[in-house]
């Protein structure tokens, strides 16, 4: 099935509390069509992916915004007073349910290779779709205690992610590695490892952990004295709303900030070094 049959370049979008996004996929092997996936295992698509990353076949640009994270600047700067009242036993909901998205929004380019899976009654590809490559990505501010600051930092990282979407059965994948890097020095540069999976299954019982949730797991070390700046884990459950491909999750995770992730005057207005992450969500 050849994707950019009609078109050369094909956009799509996606909506969610902390990564809405806006893509356009542009063909770069116009003669070829683009692999199938349908009938692959999960470990067949991994390795297809992977041994071919070096012969790209999709140019991808992307901007996106962080809702979550634009809300907690907001809250913070336009009303501290009741910012502050939102401590409880030392922990502050809305840094907990903002943190782990440490800008408002940024912009990405990637070039690598893509697969689809395509659909038995011609619909729409619409997220079904798997790739890997090289991703770029930039943006001009930071975020810390939800607090934004100047700053045009960029992450270079290798990455495979993929969303396959069945009449039945949602999964969403995203393994990367890479580096983030600061031209505020205030801001440590990082070099990471993330891993992200979930699986939603609108037959099975809502309440299976199996079927119905997510994990995610990042880990971060400064690139200069390779001692740890950050490490993430979160866990998530997910509850199918009928069949109508909606879904509600919570999450519930920590998150490690070590003292070598700031430098000069943001290290020492403090950091805490740990977070509870509370993350609710609703996808349709």
């Amino acid at each position: 099935m050849a994707i950019f049959a009609q078109e050369k370049i094909e956009y799509d979008y996606e909506v969610d509390a902390y990564y809405s996004n806006v893509s356009a996929f542009i063909d770069l092997d116009s003669g070829r069509e683009i692999t199938d996936g349908k009938n692959y295992e999960e470990s067949d698509i991994y390795k297809e992916l992977f041994y071919n990353s070096l012969s790209p076949n999709v140019f991808l640009l992307e901007a996106s915004i962080h809702p979550m994270s634009l809300a907690g600047l907001y809250i913070r700067h336009n009303n501290e007073v009741e910012y502050d009242r939102m401590n409880i036993y030392n922990i502050n909901l809305i840094r907990a349910v903002t943190a782990g998205f440490e800008e408002p929004y940024s912009f990405s380019i990637f070039l690598g290779r893509m697969m689809i899976f395509s659909k038995q009654d011609g619909e729409r590809l619409g997220k079904n779709r798997a790739y890997a490559g090289y991703l770029i990505t930039v943006g001009d501010y930071s975020i810390k205690d939800n607090v934004a600051y100047r700053d045009n930092w960029s992450n270079i990282e290798f990455k495979l992610k993929g969303t396959r979407e069945k009449e039945d059965r949602d999964l969403d994948w995203s393994f990367r590695v890479g580096g983030r890097f600061h031209e505020n020095n205030n801001f440590a540069n990082t070099v990471f490892i993330a891993a992200r999976r979930t699986s939603i299954d609108y037959k099975k019982s809502a309440w299976s952990l199996l079927y119905n949730s997510a994990f995610s797991a990042m880990i971060a070390l400064n690139a200069k004295t390779y001692e740890l700046t950050e490490a993430e884990l979160m866990v998530e459950k997910k509850w199918p709303i009928g069949t109508h491909k909606m879904s509600f999750g919570l999450g519930v995770g920590y998150l490690y900030n070590g003292q070598n992730k700031y430098n000069g005057e943001l290290k020492d207005e403090g950091i805490n070094n740990h977070q509870l992450l509370l993350r609710p969500n609703l996808k349709w």
